[in-house]
């Protein structure tokens, strides 16, 4: 296939095996490489390998593109459901081999439907459909099967001018943002003539975007907060055995020590490996200490009713503070095994994690020190920008316990913390985010990394932030906002795609 610039672009195999390659390389545009341009140029390399193709070729240079995105970009997958989870190493690849699959089977969609409704117009295709459909699936995405929304392409914008769309449309919005700029890329290739219209409407969504990035939506509220992140660096294969709870405990009292006066300490994701009846003496006197220095500790750990039917991931505040928070989105096969009954007697005489977390209500009264309400959520929960948005306001502050340990050294912690910094972003909040032993950081209500601990290793890191209070448009609307506006594009290209057929 030869474009009107005169470039021979691949074709057939060599076109999917190129699409493959482009998806690996996609990978770079997020954590912990932060190439953040090399996103849209990735997509507009998609884009025009699928060139004006069938839909049939199209979804598979799609789903190319998908198996070498995901497949290089959540590899990490295999470290904590083998390596760490214990599952059989051929087990644990045919579920990572089936997942990586499944999201790929999203851009094969995406490229699909615009060949099939473009109706051989490039700018319809490349301007309009391809944008559209892209943001539309990756929606569908984060909450489809429970939702994955990992490598939404939004989130390799958290350092670019194009954060500026988050607060208004949150993630989704810049990832519009970010394919409609390979579309004006693809376009600029496949009609070299229309290069000033094209180049216009690249100068006008990026420089729009760096200007919403300068609008504060949220203001400062109350006096500033002295703050400890505690991260503990517990191996996660002693960290649930019997002799950890009392360890967990000291090494934990040890790293807050010089820091007892601080407002607000926190401990991360089941800090404590126990249930709080088990631990509750004890936290009962940590508590009159803390209380005694004005001071709040909000820690994670399990909670469960009498009966002990129905365990929680939770968070609990002492001290100063009060609350309790149950984790509301589980992890597919992490805290919940949606199996059948056999498999799952198989999971337990293998050795394998097989019981159930119960979620707990999406509406919680929220956990409050100092007299400010803290918007908390648990490791996974931070990446999906509907359900933090729920808790603001009155959330003046937001607030992450992680276990990211699951991961390995590997780029999923990166991957990770940069999608809890787009959370802040969209919020206009400080987020406090206390790990494990991965990526524990203190992040700004524009993104930004204020402080942040060095990676596996014991650390108490201190800061100083602000309550905040007001609504970005993201809050007000959450993620309707921008489906709203993605039905309205597609009327539009339904009307335009009618007309365009009509043509002689």
């Amino acid at each position: 296939m030869i474009s009107a610039s005169g470039i021979r672009w691949p074709q057939g195999w060599l076109a999917v095996a190129c699409a493959l390659l482009v998806g690996a390389g996609s990978v770079l545009a997020f954590a912990p490489f932060g190439w953040f341009w090399i996103a849209p140029l990735a997509l507009a390399l998609l884009f025009r390998l699928a060139g004006d193709s069938g839909p049939r070729r199209a979804a598979l240079v799609g789903l190319a593109f998908g198996v070498g995105q995901f497949g290089a970009g959540t590899y990490w997958i295999l470290i904590a459901l083998s390596g760490v989870g214990g599952a059989p190493l051929p087990l644990a690849v045919a579920l990572l081999v089936g997942l990586v699959f499944l999201l790929a089977a999203f851009p094969a969609i995406v490229l699909a439907g615009a060949a099939r409704l473009s109706t051989g117009s490039a700018a319809l295709r490349y301007l309009l459909w391809s944008p559209v459909l892209w943001t539309l699936l990756e929606w569908l995405r984060s909450w489809v099967f429970s939702g994955f929304p990992w490598l939404s392409i939004g989130y390799s914008q958290i350092d670019s001018p194009l954060i500026g769309y988050a607060p208004v449309l949150g993630v989704f919005g810049v990832s519009l943002a970010v394919a409609l700029s390979g579309g004006l890329l693809a376009w600029l290739s496949a009609q070299p003539r229309r290069a000033p219209w094209a180049i216009t409407g690249f100068a006008v969504l990026w420089s729009a975007g760096f200007g919403l990035a300068q609008i504060h939506w949220t203001h400062p509220h109350g006096e500033a907060l002295s703050v400890t992140l505690v991260q503990g660096d517990v191996d996660q294969q002693s960290k649930w055995t019997q002799k950890s709870v009392d360890y967990a405990i000291h090494r934990y009292s040890q790293l807050m020590r010089g820091h007892w006066q601080s407002d607000l300490i926190i401990w991360p994701e089941t800090a404590i490996p126990d249930y709080y009846y088990a631990v509750k003496p004890a936290l009962v006197s940590l508590g009159k200490r803390l209380a005694a220095q004005h001071s709040t500790l909000v820690t994670g750990l399990l909670t469960a009713n009498p009966s002990n039917r129905h365990i929680y991931n939770s968070v609990i505040a002492v001290g100063a503070g009060h609350g309790v928070y149950s984790k509301r989105h589980l992890v597919p096969f992490g805290e919940y095994f949606p199996v059948p009954e056999f498999i799952r007697r198989w999971m337990a005489e293998s050795g394998m994690p097989y019981s159930d977390f119960t979620p707990g209500p999406f509406s919680q009264p929220p956990i409050r020190a100092n007299g400010v309400a803290l918007g908390i959520s648990i490791c996974y929960e931070d990446i999906f920008g509907g359900l933090i948005a729920r808790d603001v306001p009155p959330a003046g502050i937001l607030i992450n316990v992680s276990d990211d340990a699951w991961f390995g050294r590997s780029i999923g912690p990166a991957q990770h913390f940069e999608m809890a910094r787009m959370r802040a972003v969209e919020t206009g909040r400080y987020l406090l985010r206390a790990d494990n032993s991965a990526v524990t950081g203190i992040v700004a209500p524009n993104g930004r990394i204020v402080s942040q601990a060095p990676k596996f290793k014991q650390a108490a890191l201190t800061g100083h932030v602000r309550p905040y209070r007001g609504r970005t448009p993201f809050v007000l609307w959450r993620n309707w906002g921008l489906v709203v506006l993605l039905l309205v594009l597609a009327v539009a290209g339904g009307f335009f795609t009618r007309l365009q057929r009509r043509r002689p």
